[in-house]
């Protein structure tokens, strides 16, 4: 007799207690265990199931991620002065939106379940590494080096592991749309039916509704082949509840013409063609504008001189993001881009009053949204109170402003990157990880952790009655507490840990070992950055015209260079890139230009920002005031 076969796997994701399940796929659809010689799986690329002597564990994507908790640091609010109108809640904290620097998986992995109530996301395409390293930040490089390792299969998994997470992320009448072009859509598909299932006959259950067929004009030209003048956008959803609104202007598109119809006016001034059934008599009329089909030929990819053009090479044009978002969400719902690249789904959230959150790897990227959602929020024109948002780090951190925090914020901080449990039963214990004590210093970069300090960690140690461990995290040592520690060691059994976390060499191997235990490419996910030192030199070349030189500059981390500048020549309340000055490259080596020149409008006081990303992640905006003559 054979076994019955299982057709929905289900398990319960200990982090928030949320029950998710890879959807049953339908009889039309399912296609036999084993066809032929070749055995089929059902689950997605990625998905492990480890079977065991009377016990089934399904491990989920966590054996090629595992999964890793690291605090998110804010190094920046941009406010706008309405953060007090909106409520904080469990996504929204500080009731400001929110963009993250760091792994989006890692990221996603910590926010709330059923949060958001729409996903767009263009990941790398399957494309060719050179081609989706755009930036060249170091993060970057590391990420898509890893995700092209394994080829398809290795990019499957990659993509699969994220969008297990977005599901859960999303609301039950949530959608998401994964943006791809022809290299990996249909391989793509295959996995998202999968994970989100097949959507039935008439696409009317949980899972896929459309296969959205982007057209343009510009690139894709070919000698050889048919021009490939299109993306693939697949729409999926949460569940058989979702929003669609065809009635909304941004998802309208007007009707083509038709010869045999005259354009009529109503009695309320709308406008109709209107034709009459010549052996009915009957009238007919239609609207003047209607729900585009699946394919989509009335938005253009941007050009080189377009207007929304920041410099980013695979920028996607607002009217395409208009229409997704306008299409499935209302006012106030929450829209996330976990790829946020140039900054497109972000700004136009903002534009259509939605609440956002978005992440990127590179620093500059996290630089250039920054720029453009507060250009669109700031320089008016939005009829409503925008929230303020913060740019918050996950797993590389700015050093000198864990300096700024108190005391007890910092020792929570490390001890949570350390991959531990803050505790605050003794005065000289400040935290656990897995049952070793751990001990934190000061945070001012000059302290130093004295003999007197290991004395008294090691008799808490003792009169808690924990074993033979205890671990002290600091920026120093001094000498002498090392020399106790030994000591120590030698007299009582007792043996203290020393961890220097060095601003110099970033961090210490014996610091991360945590994550870099659970998978070799998880090293460089913790790192202590330094922001580089801007040096801007200034010169008159010419009548209202200035040179400005920022080659002096230079990255303060090992192996870092100077990776981006922007520049804002009428620098207010906000930092707001000049057109044309934020993501600035030579075209012949790619490099970027640290000598820029700008004639201003008149003369007067201007005060000048200028923005400088390094290959680190390390960033600092500097501002000077010149009078211009």
């Amino acid at each position: 007799m054979k076994k019955k076969v299982e057709t929905e796997i289900a398990l319960v994701d200990k982090t928030n207690g949320e029950e998710i399940t890879i959807p049953d796929q339908h009889d039309f659809y399912r296609i036999p265990p084993r066809f032929g010689s070749v055995p089929v799986d059902e689950a997605p690329l990625g998905w492990e199931i480890e079977t065991r002597r009377r016990e089934t564990k399904i491990t989920k994507f966590e054996h090629a991620y595992p999964k890793i908790y690291l605090p998110f640091q804010e190094v920046h609010r941009v406010e706008f002065g309405h953060n007090k109108a909106f409520n904080p809640t469990e996504l929204f904290p500080s009731r400001g939106n929110r963009l993250f620097f760091g792994d989006n998986l890692h990221i996603m992995r910590q926010l709330p379940s059923r949060s958001i109530d729409l996903i767009y996301i263009d990941p790398p395409f399957f494309s060719g590494r050179n081609y989706n390293v755009i930036f060249g930040d170091r993060n970057e490089i590391r990420s898509f080096s890893d995700i092209w390792e394994s080829g398809m299969p290795g990019y499957l998994i990659w993509l699969n592991a994220r969008l297990y997470e977005m599901k859960r992320l999303l609301k039950d009448t949530g959608s998401i749309f994964l943006h791809l072009d022809w290299h990996a859509s249909h391989y793509a598909k295959v996995e998202m039916d999968k994970i989100f299932g097949s959507g039935g006959l008439n696409a009317k259950e949980a899972g896929f509704k459309n296969e959205i067929v982007w057209c343009y004009s510009i690139g894709g030209k070919s000698s050889t082949t048919f021009g490939r003048k299109h993306d693939v956008i697949l729409w999926y959803t949460k569940t058989n509840r979702w929003k669609f609104k065809g009635d909304d202007p941004h998802v309208r598109v007007p009707r083509k013409p038709d010869s045999h119809m005259k354009v009529i006016v109503d009695d309320e001034g709308v406008e109709w063609q209107e034709k009459t059934d010549r052996k009915s008599g009957k009238v007919y009329r239609y609207p003047l504008d209607k729900v585009p089909e699946d394919y989509w030929i009335d938005i253009e990819q941007l050009n080189r001189e377009d207007s929304e053009r920041v410099g980013y090479p695979t920028q996607k044009p607002e009217k395409l993001l208009e229409r997704i978002i306008a299409a499935v969400t209302d006012e106030n719902d929450v829209v996330a881009d976990f790829f946020g690249g140039g900054g497109t789904t972000a700004v136009v959230a903002q534009k259509l009053n939605r609440r956002w959150i978005t992440c990127d790897q590179s620093r500059i990227a996290i630089a250039l949204i920054e720029d453009r959602v507060t250009k669109v929020s700031a320089e008016g024109g939005l009829l409503f109170p925008v929230p303020d948002f913060t740019v918050e780090h996950c797993g590389i951190y700015e050093a000198p402003m864990l300096e700024k925090m108190v005391d007890t914020d910092f020792r929570d901080f490390v001890i949570r990157a350390y991959g531990g449990r803050s505790e605050s039963a003794s005065l000289n214990i400040h935290g656990l990880r897995q049952g070793v004590p751990l001990y934190v210093g000061e945070p001012n970069r000059s302290s130093k952790i004295t003999k007197d300090d290991v004395a008294n960690f090691a008799k808490a140690i003792f009169k808690e009655k924990h074993d033979n461990f205890g671990t002290m995290l600091g920026w120093n040592f001094d000498r002498s507490a090392k020399e106790a520690a030994t000591i120590l060691a030698a007299r009582e059994n007792k043996r203290i840990d020393f961890v220097r976390l060095s601003l110099v060499r970033l961090e210490d191997e014996a610091y991360k070992e945590h994550i870099t235990n659970r998978h070799r490419d998880y090293h460089d996910l913790l790192s202590f950055i330094q922001p580089p030192e801007v040096r801007i030199s200034t010169s008159r070349i010419a009548e209202l015209t200035y040179l400005f030189d920022v080659s002096e500059s230079i990255s303060l981390n090992p192996e870092g260079k100077i990776a981006n500048v922007q520049w804002d020549f009428d620098y207010r309340s906000h930092f707001t890139s000049s057109k044309g000055y934020s993501f600035l490259r030579d075209k012949t080596t790619g490099m970027p230009i640290l000598q820029v020149s700008f004639k201003f409008p008149r003369p007067g006081v201007y005060k000048i920002a200028c923005s400088v990303q390094d290959n680190q992640g390390g960033e600092k905006t500097e501002i000077l005031t010149i009078e211009v003559k």
